[in-house]
């Protein structure tokens, strides 16, 4: 079942840092039940969050951090005491920016990944031009249905 629920959400790189927070207006969002057609990512978090809870996720990779405002889809236990927590954006706009934001981690990853296994040392634009090549396709899409 878990991996049903899953699917086709972007999984944020354990190795890139994101905080996150409950909004300041923590209002359960009506709309949650279904997502079909937003973009979601999944991240591990400490705690677990209720369905619909208003969240705010931060990633700094750039400066300065990005910060976008969402809504818990699920959240589900790991083996490691943490949870999966599952993130859909209901704004075209916030949902077209954290897969911005996402391939850029992803393509971060994947730059430490090859300095770590090969040995060598991509730049930001080398990275992303060898990511591309190798990953973009199998990237979720906007218009992908994160959960049906």
């Amino acid at each position: 079942m878990a991996s049903d629920l899953t699917h086709g959400y972007i999984r944020h790189p354990n190795d890139i840092p994101a905080q996150i927070s409950l909004c300041s207006k923590n209002i359960l969002s009506p709309n949650t039940a279904s997502h079909s057609g937003r973009i979601g990512i999944s991240l591990s978090t400490e705690d677990f969050y209720a369905i619909g809870t208003a969240l705010e996720i931060e990633i700094a990779i750039k400066d300065p951090a990005f910060k976008a405002s969402g809504h818990v889809a699920w959240c589900i236990p790991e083996r490691d005491g943490n949870f999966r927590t599952g993130l859909v954006f209901d704004d075209p706009a916030t949902a077209y920016a954290v897969r911005m934001i996402e391939q850029i981690c992803h393509i971060e990853q994947y730059r430490q990944e090859i300095k770590h296994d090969e040995g060598r040392t991509l730049s930001s634009e080398d990275a992303a031009h060898e990511w591309i090549i190798r990953f973009a396709k199998d990237f979720p899409e906007l218009n992908s249905a994160v959960h049906s």
